[in-house]
């Protein structure tokens, strides 16, 4: 049995919504953190351009006919590494200034932990849904650019 990839699209969209929520609660910290108020920002800021993002490609996600360019499994491949390789930075940065802030042990600890964790799993379901994308595609035997309705489909052998 294999994975299906648009239940990890719906995670990252997932996760990317509650850090709308909570990398925007984040930025308004004023705690002992000099660069969570600007994390936090940016945090909040991506995420809803990452799920408007997910949510255009979960849009052309099972349109096996269409030669648009946004039903390709390249773009959706390169979509969720770029994604993956933000949300990992992103993480990085909040999790630098949540030590500062769980030193005085409040509940903006808790807020930027808790962005963190969002930024790190939004991260690790676009890998995952990437991975998903590029052994789909590789099994088709055409690559990166058959469409992402139909990774999931076998090349069959036969003889015309």
């Amino acid at each position: 049995m294999q994975l299906k990839r648009t239940p990890f699209y719906i995670l990252a969209l997932f996760t990317a919504g509650l850090q709308s929520l909570f990398g925007f609660f984040a930025s308004f910290i004023d705690g002992r953190s000099s660069l969570l108020y600007v994390f936090g920002k940016v945090a909040g800021s991506l995420s809803i351009v990452t799920w408007v993002w997910i949510g255009l490609l979960l849009r052309f996600n099972n349109k096996s006919l269409s030669t648009h360019a946004l039903t390709r499994s390249l773009a959706h491949f390169t979509s969720f590494v770029i994604l993956s390789l933000i949300w990992l930075a992103i993480g990085i940065m909040l999790a630098t200034q949540a030590v500062h802030e769980c030193s005085t042990k409040t509940l903006w600890c808790t807020a930027a932990s808790f962005s963190t964790a969002l930024a790190f799993l939004t991260s690790t379901f676009s890998e995952i849904a990437a991975l998903l994308i590029w052994l789909g595609s590789k099994r088709t035997g055409a690559g990166l650019s058959v469409n992402v309705a139909q990774i999931n489909c076998r090349m069959l052998d036969y003889d015309a």
